[in-house]
């Protein structure tokens, strides 16, 4: 059954206005006792307690009640926790999925502007528009090199960025030479 808790898929509205949120400071939340697993069982015992339960383990029935209603309201938080939990995860998974796409083209996008800066008389024009793309994509290689150099005790720990190694592109010279029927 879709609602407000139980978002169907595709819906993107979760309304928890009648929840009174409380807020519990990061020092303190070591402090605060935690509901156990068995916790459930035991509210539910509480919620079935009848008047002559309560009178004969003389409780007094205002503080069962005032018990009883924060529960409710537990619960009913709980509901919407767990269908904000649910549509968290449906959004991690969809920015998951939009940053493999955008990773894959920036990939694509830095490689084919390398290719063409390669045979490009505008090649520091193309390098320079790309420049943020490439060395994103470079970025993991650069780190392991880096690291690799620290294993070996070649670099100190802290390496200037001017001593990581950049791709170098080679001029139309210094390409390998290509069969006449592949020069273009």
């Amino acid at each position: 059954m879709a609602g407000p808790t139980d978002p169907d898929v595709g819906e993107m509205h979760i309304d928890a206005r009648g929840v009174l949120l409380k807020a519990v400071h990061v020092e303190n939340r070591s402090k605060i006792l935690k509901l156990r697993g068995e916790a459930e069982e035991v509210m539910e015992a509480i919620l079935l307690l009848t008047p002559d339960d309560i009178a004969q383990a003389g409780l007094h029935p205002d503080d069962i009640d005032d018990l009883r209603a924060l529960i409710l309201e537990h619960r009913r938080a709980m509901r919407f926790f767990k269908a904000a939990e649910r549509m968290a995860d449906k959004l991690r998974q969809t920015t998951l999925a939009h940053g493999h796409e955008i990773a894959g083209r920036i990939s694509e996008i830095a490689a084919q502007g390398q290719r063409r800066a390669r045979r490009s008389p505008e090649r520091s024009g193309i390098l320079d528009a790309l420049m943020p793309l490439i060395r994103y994509q470079a970025a993991p290689a650069k780190r392991s090199w880096v690291t690799r150099l620290k294993n070996q005790g070649s670099l100190p720990d802290e390496a200037p960025e001017s001593a990581m190694p950049t791709r170098a592109m080679p001029t139309r010279e210094e390409e390998e030479p290509q069969p006449a029927s592949q020069v273009g």
